[in-house]
């Protein structure tokens, strides 16, 4: 994976530096109901000049100048586009939306109209949900790149209905994260969580997102697990020019900045949230029933081969920071296009919590207080996203193209408590020091192939791993008689 990366950012980087000089109109055919319209002829001054693929895209090479760009297919009334052509430059045209004809009446109307790519890229969206048959919202690119939204996660909060808990868990019509189902591309996304049923929208960048889909109603061809809304994550394949964003940010939390911090940081690679083995247990360690049930001896013997990391160590809490860099290429390969994108996302916040624990039970007599707690919990999160996509596209008929999705997300923290229990007649002072890694990986291998005019085949291969890890977790407690 590391040299996957590593390969992904060199050639992004010699794309970026080696830009395309040629002057191109791009963009992206479709109609009323978001469907792409493949083998359409784009023609200028009735000449044909360029047909749309099998996904409704197009490119078209052109001399610097100003044009009328007419788009027309079998069934549907043909739209004409003003474009600007510059020098070295790429036009964008978007999404153009191409009405279908009616079956019935006497005459055949064509309307030509001069539209600029932003109003075309909303109209596509609007379409989209007058002619859809089932309760939807859409977010369209265009609309996208209005925003000052950097993540999926921040892009979702905006739609109608939807909410994002802690940053990347979506809530749709009130209903939890678990009731919720996500799809990339078409593809059943499985939990980014291994103890709950949930997908992180903040791994995915913004500006890598194509359209976005929200049904709130069932769909036939749609997966059916979820009952609250089924979240279509679409992004783009080839970029129609190369492109590289950072953005890096900074955040205060005020009830823990200036105020003394306790941490466990073992390992070299902690600020990423990587484990490198500095907790790992002892290669002779035993099971806690085994542990339970040996002698004194061998207790004391297995406590002096743990790490001599007993008391947490002490910093002043420091401020939260995130990164996030996206960038895309698009170019040639023995003649074929070929682009990729490649997105990295980290994002380290600092919390100081205090939580009071108390349990009390109801007796005739009234409620009685069994054991009261007060704890300060002292918390860093890191997660660690990356998604990288590469696209063959073979011809205007046939593509195929390789995703990858990798998420780390770690807990680091330490829990100081201090109280007393009734039933031990006991005042008690303990601290815990706990390291919790989740990693989530997928990868999705697709093709789309036009067949016939009326025969398209898609195929899919897709590879999951999800795994939570908390080595040498840390708990003392002491207890001292009340008086």
């Amino acid at each position: 994976m590391y040299k996957l990366v590593m390969f992904l950012l060199a050639t992004l980087f010699l794309q970026i530096g080696f830009a395309q000089k040629n002057s191109k109109v791009v963009g992206k055919l479709i109609d009323t109901k978001n469907n792409p319209i493949a083998n359409a002829t784009i023609s200028i001054e009735n000449k044909s000049i360029a047909k749309t693929d099998n996904e409704g895209r197009f490119e078209i090479a052109l001399v610097p100048n100003e044009y009328a760009i007419t788009f027309s297919a079998i069934g549907y009334t043909p739209s004409t586009v003003n474009a600007t052509v510059k020098q070295n430059a790429i036009t964008d045209l978007d999404v153009i939306v191409l009405q279908i004809q009616p079956t019935k009446g006497d005459d055949v109307v064509v309307r030509g109209a001069t539209l600029n790519t932003r109003k075309e890229s909303i109209s596509a969206g609007i379409s989209f949900i007058k002619n859809n048959s089932t309760v939807a919202s859409i977010v369209t690119s265009e609309a996208i790149k209005k925003s000052p939204d950097a993540t999926t996660s921040d892009v979702v909060k905006r739609m109608p209905g939807a909410s994002i808990q802690e940053g990347k868990f979506l809530v749709i019509r009130g209903l939890a994260d678990r009731y919720n189902q996500a799809v990339l591309n078409g593809i059943l996304l499985t939990s980014t969580e291994p103890d709950r049923k949930t997908f992180s929208f903040d791994l995915i960048p913004s500006a890598m997102l194509d359209n976005l889909i929200v049904n709130k109603a069932f769909l036939p061809e749609m997966p059916g697990e979820w009952a609250g809304g089924l979240v279509q994550v679409n992004t783009k394949d080839i970029p129609t020019k190369n492109f590289f964003n950072i953005q890096l940010g900074t955040g205060i939390n005020t009830q823990s900045i200036g105020k003394t911090f306790y941490h466990d940081n073992a390992g070299n690679l902690d600020w990423l949230g990587i484990e490198t083995n500095t907790r790992k247990l002892p290669a002779n360690y035993i099971t806690k029933s085994k542990f339970d049930l040996a002698d004194i001896a061998v207790k004391t013997e297995m406590g002096k081969s743990l790490r001599n990391a007993w008391n947490p160590q002490t910093m002043q809490a420091p401020l939260n920071t995130s990164l996030q860099m996206n960038g895309g290429f698009t170019s040639k390969l023995f003649g074929k296009k070929v682009g990729g994108m490649l997105g990295i996302n980290y994002t380290k916040r600092n919390r100081i919590l205090d939580i009071t624990n108390r349990f009390n039970t109801l007796s005739p007599s009234g409620f009685s207080l069994n054991y009261s707690f007060e704890d300060d919990k002292y918390q860093q999160d890191v997660q660690l996203g990356a998604l990288a996509s590469l696209t063959l596209q073979l011809n205007n008929k046939n593509k195929i193209g390789l995703k990858a999705i990798t998420n780390i997300n770690t807990s680091n923290y330490v829990t100081q408590r201090n109280g007393f229990d009734l039933n031990r007649d006991e005042d008690l002072k303990g601290t815990e020091q706990t390291f919790k890694q989740n990693t989530f990986f997928t990868t999705q291998l697709t093709g789309d192939h036009t067949l016939t005019k009326n025969i398209k085949a898609k195929w899919y291969g897709a590879f999951n791993i999800l795994d939570g890890y908390v080595p040498d977790q840390r708990r003392i407690l002491y207890g001292k008689t009340r008086n």
